[in-house]
């Protein structure tokens, strides 16, 4: 006869620290906010690990939809948006943002596979700052904390 195992029902379920639940809109929050929006599970996954680290609440979209649907909940301090997700485009989605009063100043950080002069267009387009891939989380997290108004420093975009 076969022996099972019970399994600990004792233990709390891990959860990704990517799926953080959104703050009501009342309520406020007491650390920075990132939305990182990025269609690859694991380097949203990875941003969001050193995001959290280095302070933030984090929450993640995986497509422009969901990103729309999280910034109907809550706002936060700096969007780090990848310009090739699904759904709506991370240049629509941007365009959406700069034209709605409730998101219009709020910092996006874009990431995006896009030759440097390509990027300076979408910057110009309304993004405040842009990574190319690949990019360091370190720089990534560098970069938000610049938006978010943190002390970190990074050079400026040259024109």
């Amino acid at each position: 006869m076969m022996q099972h195992r019970s399994i600990d029902t004792q233990r709390a379920p891990m959860r990704p620290p990517a799926r953080a639940a959104l703050p009501a809109p009342s309520e406020p929050a007491s650390a920075k906010s990132v939305l990182v929006v990025e269609d690859e599970s694991g380097l949203a996954e990875i941003l969001a690990l050193h995001l959290a680290a280095a302070g933030y609440t984090v929450w993640t979209a995986r497509d422009g939809l969901e990103a729309l649907y999280a910034l109907e909940r809550a706002r936060p301090d700096v969007v780090v948006l990848d310009l090739n997700v699904p759904r709506i485009s991370g240049f629509r989605l941007l365009q959406l943002l700069r034209r709605d009063a409730a998101t219009a100043t709020v910092p996006v950080l874009v990431l995006t596979a896009l030759s440097f002069q390509e990027a300076r267009e979408v910057a110009r387009a309304g993004a405040d700052d842009f990574c190319t891939k690949p990019c360091a989380p370190e720089a990534v997290v560098a970069r938000v904390d610049h938006l978010a108004g943190r002390h970190a420093y990074h050079p400026p975009i040259a024109a």
